[in-house]
Parts: C-alpha cells; structure tokens; sequence
C-alpha cells in the first residue's frame, strides 16, 4: 500500500513538473511573439508605449531583453518629444536596474521620471515612482529617505482613495520598520495592512500578512503570539494552493517549538515541513529542515538517529554546492560527536569545516586574481590600441604636411613664371599662406604636447602594473616561506599519528590532536591573513553583508579556539548582558574575531584569562575581547591597527605578521562600526569593536 502511494505521489510531482515548465515556455513562447508584433509597428507613441509594458512583462524573466525593451521605448520617446513616455520608460529602467542591483542608477532614473510626472501633473505615477524610491533607498540601507519616499507615496494613494497600493505602501513600510529594528512601529503597519485587507476580502494575501506579524513577534521573543499568528496564517492557506507559504509556516513553527525546548513539537513540524518540501521539490529549504530534525533529537539524546539525518543535510548541500550550508551542517556534526566523545569523528569534521571554510576564501581569492589578469589583459590592450591611433595620427599629420609643402613648391614654380603680372597677387599670397603656417603649426604643437601626455600617462600605468607585479612576488615570497614551518609540524603529527593509535595510547592521541588544530589554526590565520593582505594591495574587499545574530557567532568562533586557549591553560570565557541582531558580512565578523582571539591567546601567558562579551543598544552592539597577556607599550598603541606594524611574537614564540589587527580595523569600518584598543604594558589589553543593529529578513 505504501509503495502504491509513493508511486502516486512521483506521478503527482513530474505530472506538476512538465506542467509548470510547459506553462513557462509558453508564456515566454507568448512574450516573444509581443516581442515581434511590437518590433514590427510604426515608430510611433503607442509603440513606445507598448514597449515599455513589454519590458515589464520581461521583469520576472529575462533581465536583459526588459533593459533593452526600455531603453528603446526611451530613445523612441525621446525621438517623438513624447515627455510621458519618456517618464514611463524612465520609470521602467528604474525598475530594471533595482532588480540588477545598480541602486544608483535606479535612483537618477526614478528621480527623472518623477519630475516629469510631477510636471505633467500625474499624481499616481507620481506614487508608483516614490514607491519604487522607496525600496531602492531601502536597499543601499538609506532608511530616512527610504522611509519619507514611502510616507510621499502613501499620502498621495490616500488622497486617490486606491485602498489596494495603500495596503501595498503600508505593507513596505511596516518591513522597513522591522529592518530598523522598530518592532512596535512595525507591528502597528502591519495591523493597519491587516485590517485593510480584510476590508478588500483579501483572502490569499491575508496568511502572508499573519506570518509577517509572526515573525515581527518572533524578533520580539515573543514566542507564544509568534505561534498564535503562524498557526492561524497556516489554517488559512487552502490546501491546494501557496505550498511555499505553507512551508515557511511550518519551518518556522518548528524554528520556534525548537528554542522553546519543546522538542516533541519542533520534530513534529518539522516533518510536516519536510514532507511538503520532498513534495514540491524544495531543495533549499530542506536542508534547514534535515538540520533541524537533527539537532532536535540529539538535543533529546537519540544521537544516531539524529547523526543520520544532519548527514542527509550535508550530502544534500553538497549535491546543490552551497558551501556555507555546508559548513554550518558540518560544525553541528562536529559538536554533536564532541558530545559524545567520539574525538575521532568530531576532529574529522572540525577538519572539513576548516577546508570547506578555507574553500570559501579561495573561490573568492580565484575571482579576484581572475579579475586582475583580466583587467591587466584589457588595460594593455587598450594601451596597444591607444598608442596605435596615436601613430597613425601622426603619421597623417606627417603626409597632410608633406602635401602642403608639395602644393607650395608647384605654386611657387607657377608665381615664377608668372611673376611679372601677379606680382601683388604674390604678396598677398605669401600674406595668407604665413597665416597658415602658423595655424598649422600650433595644431602640431598642441597634438605633439598631447601625444607627450599620453605617453606619460601610458609610462606611469606601465609603472604601475610593474608595482603590481612585485606586490604578487612579495605575497609568493611570503607564502612560500612562512607557510613552510606550520606544514612541517603537521607533516611530524601526521606521521606520529598511526604509532599512538598502534599504541593505543588515546591520552597522547588526544593532545596530539590539540596540537594538530593548533597548527591548522595557525596556517588558516596566516593564509586568510596573506589573502586580505593582497585584496588590500589591489583595493577591493569582498562584502557581502546579511542579518547576523551576533551571539551565536561569536560563540562559533569561540568554540574553534577554546582547544588552543586550552594548551597553554588559559580560561576562555563569554559574558553578554543582551543578544542582538547586527547586519554585517559574516566571513568579516569572523575573521575579525579570530584574529582578535589568535592575538589575545598568543599574548596571553599560561593559565592566563581572555574574557569575550557583548552588549547594545538601539543604534548599536559592542563586542570586546579582553586578555591578563604581556600588554603594548604605549609608543606603539597608536600603530597596531596601521600595515606597517610588522612582526610579532607570543608568550611561546609564536609568530605572526602583523596584518591581523590591520585587517580588523579595515572590516570593522567598511561594516559601519569602529574599534578601540585600551592596552598598557604588562596589564593586559582590551579591544572593544561596534556593529550597526539593522535586521534584512526575506519575507
């Protein structure tokens, strides 16, 4: 009976499958029709304007042809005079280029449109523009403009009485109250929408606006309301209809029954939730939910039933190749084998988390070397090309003046002959010709003088890719020989590894595993710190930043280096008087608390304290690291966040470059936040770091 079903249930997915793709090709099969029919009408108001709907239409397809459809309804426009078409088009790029992540763009296009329509006196496409406005503010993270581009627009819906934007203004900015962190602001749009959609008999756009209070009263550790609007938005969705949604419910149901410690629910949603996603074909979302179902029942100590199914969430993640989902999964592996003293497997994947860790900086150290050569390829062949016109310019200004003189030469043979009756005519000749000349020569004197400074400019760009060049030999140098001393250790332990575990002597395997973190740690310190060294030196950092909570983060980091505190005896311990939400790139907060950490440790003499804690308030949170190690002396307090600090040593001459707290002042800035050092010679030191507290949940 059961394979009956299953076998109904795979017919039921490929028959929903072929369907969906069917109706894509389709619609887009319809589209380019349009396409045609459009392309092939008079160039007229109506075509522009037919264009510009096109594009939309293109929008949630096919990125490129809506860029191309309005930037031809605006060079249509343009050609017509037609000011309301051209405010259209201008509206559509405005859109096309939100969506491709050119903001500012985006901006000066939506800003253009708007004063037409303003001029033209068009109140609603005045607030269709504010609206959009609004969201690309949001999106570079400008809340106070974000904020009074949507008041504009809903105050101009208002007085049109168009209840359905209305509830679509209130809608963004009850989100953009919740990315601010003004829970209450944002809880009271929300009702507002509620109660508007509710009014318009909204039924399906109802649950979306339930789960949304939901999640607000979820960011509020309001646990018990979070549930109660999940659950009704969950019995509100048809059944038949919007499984997406219904998953997300589920989820977070699950999600919530989780920190509540509430395990048999969690585990009974999040296989609701699993089902569904094996149903629709989610891939994504189930590996939170895998994840999930597997750290609920190691929480309730069903450790090998809970190990089968993080495994599934990793080898899912792989199969997709999503790296981070990986390294997370593998760290919930490693933890859970840790707690039940399997040392072995926990270092396996404390392991491949570093690889997969390492991974992540490589691919994005490959682009960035990829980018250079590239770069470098296209800036020599625009020298080449430049330096080619530049002779051939020269060249013609050589045979246009060979051709004059020839013409004055044949002239002057004719005046010979003839100098008897032209004689004044010759005078005036000789007159008009010196006028020439000197013309003449001024335009080869300014062409040589520009030719002169392109040259210059070309000699100081070749200088600069030399500069370059040497920057790569010094990181090689560096690499080659600061790498080779750590891998040597390693080499050593790798060997002295299978004669312990021949021995059986798991005590010494023990420390000798410490010993191997140890060494891992301090190649992945060095490289990571060799990596941002050369982003540095060619100006580009990769920045991607999301919502973070701040204190699960900084516990991740905490836990990878309490092994090492523990070698030298050292007491690593955390303290928080609030969690926070911080947007901020997360591989940056990372690496800032290892170097932070990897300093403290290495400063820090046996059986000495670190002390890692947090704290906020409503602009901000604050995250110091605090160490009992040797201090800084006060001359060089002032340097050690500069490149040029230079070498260092530890309490047991552990060595380092000195591009760690350089690199932590770089991150720390380019996430809006600033750090601060209080350090006195052998009194220990603190470093205290800030993070702006704005959340970007995906609604």
């Amino acid at each position: 009976m059961i394979k009956i079903y299953q076998y109904i249930l795979l017919l039921i997915t490929i028959f929903y499958s072929v369907l969906s793709y069917s109706f894509e090709n389709s619609k887009n099969k319809s589209l380019d029709s349009l396409y045609i029919y459009i392309n092939k009408l008079e160039d007229d108001t109506i075509k522009a304007l037919k264009l510009t709907d096109l594009s939309h239409q293109y929008l949630k397809f096919q990125l490129d042809t809506a860029l191309l459809l309005g930037q031809r309804s605006f060079e249509l426009s343009t050609e017509l005079d037609y000011e309301y078409g051209i405010a259209k088009s201008l509206f559509q790029l405005g859109l096309v280029l939100r969506y491709q992540g050119n903001y500012d763009k985006a901006i000066e296009h939506s800003l253009t449109s708007f004063e037409i329509f303003n001029r033209l006196n068009k109140p609603f496409e005045k607030a269709r523009v504010l609206n959009s406005l609004g969201n690309v503010y949001k999106r570079k993270g400008n809340f106070d403009k974000s904020l009074q581009s949507f008041h504009q627009g809903l105050k101009i819906f208002q007085e049109l009485k168009d209840s359905s934007l209305i509830s679509s203004v209130i809608n963004n900015i009850a989100i953009l109250y919740f990315e601010m962190s003004h829970l209450d602001k944002a809880l009271e749009y929300q009702f507002q929408n509620l109660e508007i959609k509710k009014k318009l008999k909204l039924d399906d756009k109802i649950p979306i606006v339930l789960m949304n209070i939901g999640n607000i009263y979820k960011s509020k550790k309001n646990y018990e309301l979070a549930l109660d609007y999940y659950k009704e938005a969950l019995d509100l969705i048809p059944m038949s209809v919007n499984n997406y949604d219904k998953l997300l419910l589920l989820h977070n149901i699950g999600v919530i029954y989780q920190k509540k410690r509430r395990y048999y629910e969690a585990d009974n949603y999040y296989r609701k939730a699993l089902h569904l996603e094996q149903e629709i074909g989610e891939r994504s979302l189930r590996i939170y939910t895998l994840q999930g179902i597997g750290n609920v029942l190691i929480e309730t100590g069903k450790f090998s039933e809970g190990e089968k199914y993080l495994i599934e969430s990793f080898q899912l993640a792989k199969e997709i190749g999503d790296l981070p989902k990986q390294s997370n999964v593998a760290l919930n592996l490693q933890k859970a084998y840790e707690r039940q003293n399997h040392y072995k497997q926990s270092l396996k994947y404390l392991k491949l988390y570093n690889e997969i860790q390492n991974s992540i900086f490589n691919e994005d150290y490959i682009k960035q070397v990829t980018s250079l050569e590239q770069k470098y390829e296209a800036e020599k062949r625009e020298q080449q090309i430049a330096f080619l016109e530049k002779e051939q310019v020269i060249q013609k200004l050589k045979l246009s003046k060979r051709e004059i003189e020839t013409k004055q030469k044949s002239f002057q043979r004719n005046i010979l002959i003839l100098v008897s009756v032209l004689a004044i005519l010759l005078l005036v000749y000789y007159f008009n010709d010196n006028k020439k000349r000197k013309k003449l020569n001024q335009i080869l004197i300014k062409q040589n003088n520009k030719i002169t400074d392109q040259r210059i400019e070309i000699a100081k760009q070749n200088d600069e890719l030399i500069e370059s060049n040497k920057t790569k030999d010094r990181l090689f140098q560096i690499i080659a020989h600061d790498l080779r001393s750590p891998l040597v250790s390693m080499d050593s332990i790798a060997q002295l590894i299978p004669y312990w575990v021949e021995e059986q002597d798991y005590k010494s395997l023990k420390k000798l595993s410490k010993t191997l973190e140890l060494s891992v740690n301090n190649v992945l310190s060095l490289i990571d710190s060799l990596l941002n060294w050369a982003l540095n030196q060619q100006g580009k950092f990769p920045y991607k930043p999301e919502n973070l909570n701040l204190k699960e983060n900084i516990l991740e980091t905490i836990e990878v280096y309490r092994p090492i505190a523990e070698i030298k005896n050292i007491d690593l311990k955390f303290t928080f008087s609030k969690d926070a939400m911080v947007f901020a790139d997360r591989n940056m907060l990372f690496t800032v608390m290892r170097n932070l950490l990897n300093n403290a440790v290495k400063f820090t003499p046996e059986k000495g304290k670190i002390i890692v804690g947090i704290d906020s308030n409503q602009q901000f949170a604050k995250v110091w690291v605090k160490d009992s190690g040797i201090g800084i002396p006060k001359e060089k307090r002032k340097m050690v966040f500069e490149l040029t600090n230079g070498h260092g040593k530890g309490t047991n001459g552990e060595t380092g470059k000195g591009l760690g707290l350089f690199f932590c002042k770089e991150f720390v800035t380019m996430n809006n936040g600033d750090i601060f050092i209080e350090s006195a010679k052998g009194e220990g030191t603190t470093i205290t770091f800030t993070l702006p507290l704005f959340n970007m949940p995906e609604n």
